[in-house]
């Protein structure tokens, strides 16, 4: 996994650079693309997919159990 560095020039990264920001596997993240639950764009091949920040941190968000008072 290669580290999340800030100076990023695109928007779009593909699926090991999202992994390294949300410091999770890769499997993870196809799981949740294949799972309707992370949103990614395909692109070409079967496994090119590029993400967008907002949508991890979406994904992110959601994983947060809800506590109810």
């Amino acid at each position: 996994m290669q580290p999340y560095t800030e100076n990023e020039s695109s928007p779009w990264w593909d699926v090991g650079r999202g992994a390294a920001y949300a410091r999770v596997s890769k499997k993870l993240l196809y799981r949740a693309i294949r799972g309707g639950k992370l949103k990614a764009a395909r692109i070409g091949g079967r496994r090119e997919v590029r993400l967008r920040r907002e949508w991890l941190d979406a994904f992110i968000e959601a994983q947060v159990p809800r506590i109810e008072p």
